[in-house]
């Protein structure tokens, strides 16, 4: 199976498609935030408030409650004043178990890659 870091290029499509540039959405890889690092952010400016998503790609085909409890973490790390955060975001490949993960994350699976 591929690692990681090969499904970001994928996810990064994915993302974009979502979350356009004629939309003011800023998509930020490997965002380092010194203590955390997500593999993106995604990000717009608003008058009065930045929005910010949080996402992970993993490339297990099952999701965990390790992977939920780590996007949580972002999300209370990236949120602040004047931040909202909007959405939250896992990345799987095709067919993953993703049974489960709330309702309150996103999933995207990535056809590019499959689980067997």
């Amino acid at each position: 199976m591929a690692k990681e870091k090969e499904m970001y290029p994928f996810a990064r499509r994915a993302l974009r498609t979502r979350y356009p540039v004629s939309k003011n959405w800023k998509i930020i890889s490997q965002d380092n935030r010194s203590t955390y690092i997500p593999d993106f952010t995604i990000e717009k400016k608003g008058r009065k408030y930045t929005y910010r998503i949080p996402v992970e790609v993993k490339i297990e085909c099952v999701a965990t409650k390790a992977h939920i409890n780590q996007l949580n973490r972002y999300s209370r790390n990236l949120a602040g004043p004047n931040i909202s955060i909007q959405n939250k975001i896992l990345i799987y490949p095709a067919y993953a178990d993703t049974s489960l993960v709330p309702d309150n994350i996103e999933v995207i699976y990535l056809k590019s890659f499959k689980c067997e």
